[in-house]
């Protein structure tokens, strides 16, 4: 039962502005809602009470009767709801997009940020960094990107300070009113001035971009109001973020080196210090009917002050919240809010003051330090900020000028084995040849077909993530780069001979071997290794046939390859249309399972499983599940995305069955008993033995290296075994990994070799391993490509050949018909293929890939980009591929912009048949929920729609070494590949 709100009686304002955080934090303690006597309002302090004041502005509004902030600047878009709110937003959006920050004002910044370092060098030491470069620098930035040349610097620095200082009156101070009022008519007056010129002079500012604006013209009484609240948020958060970096830094030395070491960590810093100190500290909304918060009864009309300086130091989110760590595990703070009210300039504080200002800063000045004499001061809790900053320096380095280089020679150009034609091998060779485009790269596999694991392993229902294979034959379309097939390193060629052939050796060729479960009976008959099950369903060359599984199936473990298998076990015939699963395998393997125990050692929320996998089998028809001893009931809905799928599981039993799918947790194998072959599995819980009745076990615990492995799997951390000889993939890091990761790692590898080049560790100019007898080539592989494709079952993509023998035999029939294919080096694969790009983003990190997309597809592509907020599932044009880029904001949720696109996929049920799509999600791993799943909520809905998914599901880590742009090209790159592939 919802409670009153306990009165905060002993908070008064000056402590609030001193240091508001050892008051947040009682707050937090004692629950996170309070009425507060001081300031006339409940303040909001927890995480989770803050973020669900976020998402509901029909309970929360922003639209406050007496706002300081409608008073003090005006009624703007920051005190509206939808749809004013949204009209506004949209007007205000052409010039921050991340985009054209990115094109049009970082220049203006790295100008600017020179002229403000300059002014801070010629006061000398004890210059203060606030008031001589921090304040300038953002006032200046923001008066052009405004548009606003009848001011100065100066003026817009005392129109933000003025104007918030009245947005942050609570005390009613009538001087505080006064000055504010003077800004205002100020800015009023200059706006008046300068709107004719901007309609006569059109230009990339704010203003201009808002004046021509088609079908919309904003009312002036509402761009003066957002005019001025730009004006004060979009010069106090950047000065206060670069100053209060600056700060950290200087007061962390550990972490100011880590950074100054590593330049990838600028924006890392940045988002740790509005974490640490959000500049935009509190803000207000009003309840619009009775209505419970964190426990606490809240009645109509209530104010809110939303404190987002507490919030995002919660310490049930951030360990150790108090401290200042730009290593600290990534996890989606406040700062910028979220929601429909999410910060517009979210991306021009970001390259002020993380691309720009910080960089320059500590690059310029060097020893840059605190004066001791002269402590730094900080205040406030509505908007905090440094007060004073003075600052001396050792030295000043030169700014950096561009100078004309004489012309290079040409690089050096290695010849370089890659052993292994997997993804781990072929992602080796796409970052080598991006590397040193001249070099010649051989990848050999021992198979007389390329692809490893993306042809043999991946779960051969999910023809979604085999296309990466389209693009790895673009890859082998480069004159540079052989594929040669049928070769085994150390029995055909052995490894000293194959490194004497070469420059450099990468060894790409995986862990094969299931590791065994080491308990008494596991070689009984019946105990199978899960990778030889997805082998046999792949129709893998060396695999032989498969056996019956029987009527009772046991698969121990809990991760992804215990869920693939389960799925294909699971399924039934119909349900494998489209994929290129063997046929007569799977009839074999599971014609008769009608029982599948899925056991594993943890709790659902510490199992090893993707949610998504969990869902979709949830989803299959004809299959019931039980789930024993999850312990789900000490689990708040919503709270877990493991223990919510798993709950999924049995929210929808079947009534009559096909297969019955029963999942145990706790439970850790103990012996497998049989006489000569496996009867029964016996796993030892905290409640003592459990015994499941089995015809067949399949381990799914892992994979291990087999006789035929050249090195010792993951004893190589960096893929250095030594100068010229190197591993890549899970030879590298052990059995872990997805097939994006490999991705990430050819890259590092790319770099580790290239640097063994320059530093003449390695050579460059051998002539390579003459041919083997009985290699395959690429123009082989084709063929039995072909063949496979015309051999197929109806509904089936493919038949694929079951034998070394047949493959060799396809690999040389030169009857069979191969479709032209141009060499890459002129090939326009894709070009004139129309293509939608579908944005959905909570603060512009969809809609920058967005418009990477649409510059790096030209020439491939007639491309256009559409913000998925002004789309409708009905406009969809089945002519067009459509490429949805879409985050994930906070904890797996969808973003703000995509939930109307989303809520008519689900409420309206349109027909969307004919309609192609492919998704790239945008997420981070440190989530607790599933990095992605804002895009794959958007997908499974058109899906369900009958729109049919093309190609690799992307996926990009926000924490990760690889950037989003780069990794959405190659993404897209592989699905038009697919798109545009010629069918057999």
């Amino acid at each position: 039962m919802p409670t009153e709100a306990p009165v905060a009686d002993w908070v008064t304002i000056p402590d609030l502005d001193r240091d508001p955080f050892p008051i947040y934090e009682r707050l937090r303690a004692e629950g996170g809602v309070h009425w507060v006597p001081a300031v006339g309002r409940y303040l909001v302090t927890s995480y989770e009470a803050v973020h669900e004041t976020e998402f509901d502005q029909e309970v929360f509004s922003a639209n406050e009767r007496g706002s300081l902030q409608i008073r003090a600047m005006g009624h703007s878009m920051l005190r509206r709801d939808d749809p004013e709110h949204y009209l506004e937003r949209k007007a205000w959006q052409p010039a921050l997009r991340p985009g054209v920050v990115q094109r049009v004002w970082r220049s203006s910044f790295e100008r600017n940020a020179e002229r403000y370092l300059d002014e801070l060098v010629e006061k000398g030491p004890g210059a203060d960094l606030i008031w001589d470069f921090a304040a300038p620098y953002a006032a200046e930035s923001l008066r052009e990107i405004i548009g606003l040349p009848n001011a100065r610097q100066e003026d817009l620095q005392r129109w933000s300070q003025t104007l918030i200082d009245a947005t942050g009156n609570y005390a009613d101070d009538p001087e505080v009113w006064a000055k504010g009022m003077r800004s205002f008519d100020e800015v009023d007056a200059a706006l008046d001035e300068v709107l004719p010129w901007h309609a006569a002079n059109p230009n990339e500012s704010l203003l201009s971009q808002l004046l021509r604006i088609p079908d919309y013209e904003m009312p002036i009484e509402r761009i003066r109001a957002n005019v001025k609240m730009t004006i004060g948020g979009g010069l106090n958060e950047p000065r206060d973020a670069l100053g209060v970096a600056a700060w950290a830094l200087l007061t962390h030395p550990e972490q100011r080196r880590a950074v100054e070491a590593d330049p990838s960590l600028w924006n890392a810093a940045f988002d740790e210090t509005i974490r640490w100190v959000a500049p935009i500290g509190l803000y207000s909304r009003q309840v619009t009917r009775d209505t419970e918060l964190a426990g606490v009864r809240l009645p109509a009309g209530a104010r809110l002050g939303i404190c987002i300086l507490s919030a995002n130091r919660d310490e049930r989110v951030w360990e150790d919240a108090a401290r200042f760590d730009v290593r600290r595990e990534v996890k989606p703070h406040l700062a910028f809010g979220k929601g429909v009210h999410v910060c517009l300039g979210a991306w021009v504080a970001r390259s002020e003051v993380a691309d720009v200002a910080l960089p320059m800063l500590f690059e310029r000045l060097r020893g840059l330090d605190v004066v001791p004499e002269a402590p730094p001061t900080i205040t406030g809790w509505v908007f905090r900020g440094m007060t004073s900053l003075p600052v001396r320096w050792r030295s000043v380095a030169e700014p950096a000028t561009v100078v004309a280089a004489p012309a290079a020679a040409a690089p050096a150009a290695p010849r370089i084995a890659i052993v292994g034609a997997g993804p781990a091998g072929c992602f080796t060779a796409q970052a080598l040849r991006r590397r040193f485009p001249a070099a010649e790269l051989e990848v050999l596999d021992a198979l007389p077909v390329p692809y490893g694991l993306v042809r043999s392993g991946v779960a051969a229902d999910h023809p979604g993530t085999k296309s990466v294979a389209r693009q790895f034959d673009r890859l082998f379309q480069h004159e540079r780069v052989r594929f040669r097939g049928n070769v085994r390193v150390g029995v055909d060629v052995p490894l000293d001979a194959l490194r004497g052939a070469y420059d450099a050796v990468v060894l790409a060729t995986g862990m094969r071997a299931d590791r065994p479960l080491d308990v008494p009976g596991d070689a009984l008959e019946g105990v199978h290794g899960a990778g030889r099950i997805t082998r046999l369903l792949n129709a893998h060359a060396d695999e032989g046939e498969a056996p019956s599984l029987g009527e009772r199936v046991v698969v121990v473990g809990h991760g992804n390859v215990a869920m693939d298998v389960v799925r294909l076990l699971a399924r039934d015939a119909e349900g494998l249309g489209g994929t290129d699963v063997d046929d007569e395998a799977h009839e074999r393997l599971a014609g008769a399972v009608r029982t599948i125990h899925v056991v594993g050692r943890s709790a659902p929320s510490a199992a090893r499983f993707d949610p998504v996998m969990v869902r979709e089998l949830a989803g299959l028809p004809g299959v019931a599940h039980r789930v024993h001893g999850a312990g789900l009931e000490g689990i708040e809905p919503g709270k877990d995305a493991r223990a919510d799928a798993v709950r999924g599981l049995v929210a929808e039993p079947s009534s009559q069955p096909r297969v019955e799918v029963h999942w145990w947790f706790g439970l850790s194998p103990a012996r497998i008993e049989g006489d000569g072959r496996v009867e029964r599995a016996v796993f030892r819980g905290a409640d003592g033995e459990v015994e499941l009745g089995a015809d067949a076990i399949v381990t799914a615990v892992g994979f291990a290296a087999d006789d035929e492995c050249l090195v010792e799997p993951g004893a190589h951390a960096s893929g250095r075994v030594e100068p010229g000889l190197y591993t890549a993939g899970w030879l590298r890091r052990g059995p872990r990994g997805t097939i994006p990761d490999q991705r990430t790692d050819a890259r590092e590898l790319a770099r580790l070799i290239a640097d063994d080049l320059e530093a003449g560790a390695i050579g460059a100019g051998r002539d390579g391993l003459p041919p083997v007898e009985g290699e395959t080539d690429f123009e082989g592989w084709r063929r039995i490509d072909v063949r496979e494709q015309l051999g197929a079952a109806p509904g089936r993509s493919r038949s694929k050949l079951r034998s070394r023998a047949a493959l060799l035999e396809a690999a040389r029939d030169a009857t069979i018909p191969l479709p032209e294919v141009e060499r890459l080096e002129t090939a326009t694969e894709g070009a004139g293929l129309p293509v939608t790009v579908l944005f959905g983003t909570e603060s512009g990190g969809a809609e920058l890939v967005a418009d990477e997309l649409r510059r790096g597809l030209a020439g491939r592509a007639a491309v256009e980009v559409v913000d998925i907020a002004d789309a409708a599932p009905g406009d969809l044009d089945a002519s067009r591929l459509h490429l949805l880029v879409c985050s994930t904001y906070g904890d797996g949720e969808v973003p703000t912009s995509a939930r109307p696109f989303l809520r008519a996929l689900v409420e309206e049920r349109p027909d969307l048949r004919g309609v192609r799509f492919a998704a790239f999600g945008m997420g981070d791993r440190s989530y607790a929920k599933t990095y992605s799943r804002g895009s794959e909520l958007v997908a499974e809905a058109l899906a369900a729609c009958g729109a049919e998914r093309v190609g690799e599901y992307g996926r990009h880590d926000a924490g990760g070494p690889v950037p989003a742009t780069e990794a959405a090209l190659e993404w897209a790159e592989g699905v038009l590949a697919e798109a545009a592939a010629p069918v057999a």
